[in-house]
């Protein structure tokens, strides 16, 4: 039996393993990042500020781990509630992060009495909900002079409560462990289906791989066999780059590390927006926008390989298929430095590498493949369209910095939805590994992580099988044009 039908009979064997995995391991749940509802129907006889904090397990309620509502309901006595003499039933709804345990209900700053009809926290349709009774009976409440149950408005059972000024608060206990619970069983059914939509995708891409086989592994083959003249000739760019100046290969350096300067100044400093959770800005920032750096640099000089090396291309005897590697080599050298840079930052600000950091190799692999895709194909289209660098250099790079949340934490700041939009972006994956690896200490099978990594991949494979394969139609061209 020939290599390249051993090479298909060990695919054909990982893709029944990835079946299985997405069957056994992926539930959709998003649990690390979805947020979910603390919701409370009430009225009063104020209107004030209602707000709820929330902590880990073991830590202290602070400011920057809460939410306000308004509540409007009592205005000018218009809308009164006979029984208690409080104003208009509203929800207030408050959203937190899944990840945190404990919960205190704050009723506003000014005394007065809070009529409590409803509280539940809700999560994608599942619902636990808060008795009345165990609001009642809390013994981690401060400045609240009665709490008691009544029968209010078409007879429903409410609890009363009259606070005092300064802070009043009550501890809500509730059991994260039963919320995940009844969201697993709510969404069980859509588990299973999406399962299948995703093992379909999966087989497709198998497929698609298994017709184009030859073709998608020639170039990786030719890379292999000629790998000698492709570190030499990476080598040599790499210096040739900043040849005649006279601080040389610094100048490779120098730039990121004023980039990365510029954007902390900017969004630390000048507009305060720094603000990513338990992490030093400049920590957070070096972190995801080093993977950028290399992808942006090994793009940027992949799309013009075939023309910087164009003597090269010329030469009957040469093989150019290895060219847009060349540059992606280039480019590491530069990221292979960094990686070391941020890994002393991380240690001396308090963050030293840990387990979770032999991840990196992975996520740099992810890195590599997705950009020497993209490389193979732009490669080849810039020889007969010049525009594609500019467009490349606007769209891609400019705009796909911002699109790549770099600079800010888009976990805290965007809605469920929307961050599924943003996730669409492959660097996302990218970035975020290197963050959960460094930072977060996540799996990459952890939470919805594994879902996300199932996505990359086929993005991944798709794109690479188009670059070379299109690489490999034009090469016979390139020499005449150039």
């Amino acid at each position: 039996m020939g290599k390249k039908k051993i090479l298909r009979v060990f695919f054909l064997i990982f893709v029944i393993m990835l079946n299985f995995i997405v069957f056994w391991k992926i539930d959709y749940s998003d649990i690390d990042t979805q947020k979910v509802l603390f919701v409370v129907e009430l009225a009063s006889n104020k209107d004030d500020t209602y707000q709820i904090y929330y902590s880990r397990a073991g830590e202290n309620f602070s400011e920057a781990n809460s939410t306000t509502k308004d509540y409007r309901g009592f205005g000018d006595g218009t809308k009164l509630d006979g029984i208690f003499g409080v104003g208009e039933t509203k929800k207030l709804k408050f959203d937190f992060p899944m990840d945190f345990d404990n919960l205190r209900f704050d009723f506003g700053q000014f005394a007065g009495t809070t009529v409590i009809y409803d509280m539940y926290i809700e999560m994608s349709g599942a619902k636990y909900q808060v008795p009345l009774k165990q609001l009642e009976d809390e013994t981690n409440a401060e400045l609240l002079n009665k709490r008691q149950i009544e029968t209010g408005v078409d007879s429903r059972e409410c609890l009363v409560v009259d606070a005092k000024a300064d802070d009043p608060n009550i501890l809500v206990q509730y059991h994260k462990d039963q919320l995940i619970e009844k969201y697993n069983e709510h969404n069980s059914k859509k588990t299973l289906i999406l399962d299948i939509i995703l093992c379909v995708l999966l087989d497709l891409v198998a497929v698609y791989i298994i017709i184009h086989f030859n073709s998608m592994i020639d170039i990786p083959v030719e890379i292999y066999q000629n790998r000698k003249l492709a570190m030499t000739l990476a080598k040599n760019d790499f210096k040739t780059k900043y040849a005649g100046s006279y601080l040389g290969i610094i100048w490779a350096f120098i730039q990121p590390v004023v980039t990365i300067l510029v954007y902390w100044f900017v969004f630390s400093v000048g507009l305060k927006a720094g603000n990513v959770g338990d992490f030093p800005y400049v920590l957070f920032i070096v972190v995801g926008i080093i993977p950028w750096f290399f992808f942006a640099d090994a793009l940027n000089g992949g799309t013009n390989a075939l023309t910087d090396y164009n003597y090269l291309v010329k030469k009957v005897v040469f093989n150019i298929d290895i060219l847009p590697f060349v540059k992606i080599v280039s480019a590491f050298i530069v990221h292979l430095f960094f990686l070391g840079f941020t890994l002393i930052l991380c240690t001396c600000l308090g963050y030293p590498p840990t387990l979770y950091a032999i991840q990196l190799p992975y996520y740099i692999i992810c890195n590599i493949i997705f950009v020497l895709g993209l490389t193979y194909l732009s490669s080849a289209i810039v020889v007969f369209f010049k525009d594609l660098g500019q467009f490349i250099n606007i769209f891609i790079l400019q705009v796909g910095v911002w699109l790549t949340p770099i600079m800010w934490n888009a976990d805290s700041i965007l809605s469920p939805f929307a961050l599924k939009l943003f996730k669409l972006n492959p660097m996302y994956y990218v970035v975020s590994g290197f963050r959960d690896s460094m930072l977060y200490k996540r799996w990459l099978w952890h939470g919805d992580t594994l879902l996300w990594t199932f996505y990359f991949w086929i993005i991944t494979v798709l794109v690479f099988g188009l670059g070379t394969k299109i690489f490999r139609r034009l090469k016979m061209h390139f020499a005449d044009v150039l």
